[in-house]
């Protein structure tokens, strides 16, 4: 389900009008989280530790309204909730998206990726049959500890879609660290958002 939002009576008008006709209006940050105690639980519980981070961070995307608003015939909508839509690497060496449907439940929503994501690493060619916009596009680089990130875009037809990178943990200090990129489109949220987001993330992935 989604709403329109009326643009007149929406806090974000000014900058909405100001940032929609950029000929390249995503910005990005990259900063690395603590992500130990996920970590451990993952590897204590025999989980996948990326689809527990998964889960955590399609979860705090969720929580903000910004990560669910995206762009149609020009104008504003809101989601009720998004899903993830990851990059995976087929067993040919070739790419495959996936569509990972947010369930609040972490054992279902498990059981569903598992199973997505096998079939699409089975695929022999890639496919976007099921690009939506109620989702959060996710590029996993798990062989590299990176500083800075860039995407290709097709931006004249982006729906603001907001794209999450996660690259490879590393040790610091008894902690164990993830670079994370986030690249969201100016009309629709600032860096508050995107900070408030990876707030909420680094808290969930150091729960108890």
């Amino acid at each position: 389900m989604k709403q329109y939002i009326d643009i007149d009576k929406w806090e974000r008008a000014a900058e909405f009008r100001h940032f929609i006709s950029y000929s390249h209006p995503y910005f990005g940050v990259c900063v690395n989280l603590d992500c130990s105690k996920a970590y451990a639980r993952a590897k204590g519980e025999g989980i996948s530790f990326f689809l527990y981070y998964f889960y955590r961070s399609l979860a705090a995307a969720n929580e903000i309204p910004q990560f669910r608003t995206r762009i149609e015939a020009g104008k504003p909508v809101v989601y009720d909730e998004v899903h993830g839509s990851p990059t995976i690497l087929r067993d040919d060496g070739g790419l495959g998206y996936a569509l990972l449907l947010w369930n609040a439940d972490f054992e279902t929503f498990r059981i569903q990726a598992e199973k997505e994501i096998a079939g699409v690493k089975a695929q022999t060619a890639l496919s976007t049959s099921k690009d939506r916009p109620d989702t959060i596009y996710y590029s996993i680089l798990p062989w590299l500890c990176f500083t800075a990130v860039s995407h290709p875009l097709n931006l004249p037809r982006t729906e603001g879609v907001p794209i999450l990178t996660f690259g490879k943990c590393f040790e610091e200090k008894d902690r164990r660290l993830m670079p994370v990129a986030v690249h969201a489109h100016h009309a629709l949220m600032d860096g508050l958002h995107i900070s408030r987001f990876l707030e909420r993330l680094e808290e969930s992935l150091n729960k108890s």
